[in-house]
């Protein structure tokens, strides 16, 4: 008592300052409701909410007593699928009985995250009637990648969304091409961020979003873009920024140049792609095809030329001295990536064989949040490379192909600081350690169990991760006596998300959700999720089943979810 009346007498400046250090959830948890003039203060400051990392009691506390309050001052509000049961199944929620539009008046943004399969059509049904909101953000979500689905997305609030964003690690859609009569646009997307897999064409989504100012879009199987394919679809005269990145296929110039004459307005474009064309990385032949209108351009082009190392050199000093292009050449001399300096994409995919030959400094990558480095690497390489990346916030690095150990191939030290980075995704087998070490406010590890078991074998690195992890997710299992269960509930005691993912079919988690259970009985574990099979007993009355088996009381104890996938555990 004495501690919260001392907090309450520090002034505003002093206790927003100290709500900068802290989640929101935190925030309101702990603070809200002591007093008037703190419930003042932490209104206003928290206008964006997010309430991820809270235990299960907090969250249920939070969302149901809490956030019904500041709803009317909240401008953007982070939503997690695998809440939704919780929020809008109980009787007494106030989400159950108002429509959302009526608890967040005020909501501009709205961040979406861990949605699968159908569940985020359903959800938007609620969202409708929203005066303010014009943005949706899209994360971590595995959803119905059809047309149709696509298009109740774009025209979710009553057509009222200005902004459509989804991330990196996101659902690719499937576009087919369009029959006039059947053609559908949402004119209300000015921006739109996504990815595409298609073996039809980029026409589709041309029709779709005829106003659209700002078109980021990633094409994963684009077999035919091509002049026969965009020929009667209608020009994007409102677009200003566009940004391509397709590395899975090779473009040719002829097809950059039929895309760019649909865009008479643009003024920055963004190519991040592949190619075998030599007149992709010909400048004077590639400054023949950009548009009068253009100020400003970035470009990440990796090659392969079927030409000498000599003439390759030719082709690549053709460039005009008022666009700066940098060569990182691969030892064949006919493969590599050619980029403009500065480079300023958002997120990049990043072949390892360019780290001993990238220039110093972080020109190029000054706004690179999301970098995943492809292709076959080694420590060193990924070292090397991330000595230029410092505001990184997601990194993957390694293959699910990778089944070996690999180490550091040189002895040269260099100091990593990568103080932004949350999210790291390990596939195959590495050393994380340095890795681990830079990262001062990692909290989420996606690891192979392979690369996660070499790393509790060292102290060094097994004592970062306990102190830094809070959601963990264990990816490659085959045998579920092979996951360090004991090690894990001993020793990661900030750990509030645990995900393992169970991937031979004929595995059957059932003791190991039993297991999971026990363990974690008496600790701060928010939720377990597991992915893998069920025997047939089990599946069809699951929460029963954990009842029997743990002597526990449902509504007290957990609250559990399946949906053929995942089974999902909320502890209460």
């Amino acid at each position: 008592m004495e501690k919260v009346s001392t907090f309450e007498t520090l002034p505003d400046e002093m206790i927003l300052h100290v709500c900068q250090y802290l989640r929101g959830g935190e925030i309101l948890h702990s603070f809200f409701n002591l007093n008037s003039r703190l419930n003042s203060a932490i209104t206003d400051f928290c206008h964006h909410v997010n309430l991820k990392n809270l235990t299960y009691k907090q969250f249920k506390f939070v969302t149901l007593q809490i956030v019904p309050q500041i709803g009317g001052s909240i401008r953007s509000f982070v939503f997690n699928g695998r809440w939704e049961s919780i929020m809008f199944t109980q009787q007494s929620s106030i989400f159950s009985r108002l429509k959302l539009c009526f608890i967040f008046p005020q909501l501009h943004t709205l961040i979406l995250t861990g949605f699968v399969d159908a569940q985020l059509n359903l959800f938007l049904d609620k969202i409708t009637d929203f005066f303010q909101l014009v943005k949706l953000d899209i994360r971590s979500a595995q959803v119905c990648n059809s047309y149709d689905s696509l298009k109740v997305i774009l025209g979710a609030n009553n057509n009222r969304l200005k902004s459509v964003l989804f991330e990196d690690d996101s659902t690719q859609f499937i576009l087919t091409s369009t029959r006039d009569e059947e053609a559908v646009s949402y004119p209300n997307i000015e921006e739109l961020t996504m990815s595409i897999k298609t073996d039809k064409t980029l026409g589709s989504l041309f029709i779709l979003v005829p106003n659209i100012t700002r078109l980021h879009v990633d094409v994963d199987e684009l077999s035919s873009a091509s002049k026969r394919t965009l020929e009667n679809v209608p020009s994007l005269v409102h677009l200003k920024d566009f940004q391509l990145r397709s590395l899975d296929m090779q473009w040719s110039l002829d097809e950059i140049a039929y895309i760019l004459s649909k865009m008479p307005s643009i003024q920055r474009l963004v190519l991040d792609i592949s190619t075998q064309d030599k007149h992709v990385v010909h400048g004077e032949k590639f400054i023949q095809v950009l548009p009068s209108t253009l100020i400003e351009i970035h470009l990440f082009i990796m090659y392969y030329l079927s030409t000498s190392g000599s003439e390759t050199d030719t082709i690549l000093s053709t460039w005009p001295s008022y666009i700066r292009v940098i060569r990182l050449p691969h030892e064949s001399n006919r493969y590599g990536v050619i980029h403009t300096v500065p480079c300023d994409l958002f997120s990049m995919f990043i072949p390892a064989y360019v780290a001993s030959s990238m220039m110093a400094g972080s020109k190029y990558t000054r706004k690179v949040q999301y970098l995943k480095i492809c292709d076959k690497q080694c420590s060193s390489d990924i070292n090397l490379i991330l000595q230029h990346f410092h505001q990184i916030r997601t990194l993957t690095i390694g293959s699910s192909y990778n089944s070996q150990k690999i180490t550091s191939q040189s002895n040269q030290p260099i100091v990593l600081h990568l103080p932004h980075l949350k999210r790291f995704n390990v596939n195959g087998i590495y050393e994380i350690f340095h890795l681990v070490e830079a990262a001062s406010n990692l909290d989420y590890l996606k690891i192979d169990l392979n690369s996660f078991n070499m790393a509790l074998d060292d102290i060094s690195t097994c004592e970062l991760l306990q102190k830094r992890i809070v959601n963990l997710e264990i990816t490659n299992i085959q045998e579920i006596d092979s996951i360090p269960l004991g090690i894990i509930s001993r020793q990661f005691s900030n750990l509030r998300d645990l995900s393992l993912c169970v991937e031979k079919s004929t595995v059957f988690i059932d003791s190991l959700i039993l297991a999971v259970l026990s363990m974690w009985k008496d600790k701060n574990l928010r939720s377990f999720h597991i992915k893998g099979s069920l025997t047939y007993d089990v599946s069809k009355n699951l929460s029963q089943w954990l009842i029997n088996y743990n002597n526990l009381d449902s509504e007290d104890s957990f609250h559990v979810e399946y949906d053929s996938k995942w089974i999902v555990v909320w502890y209460q």
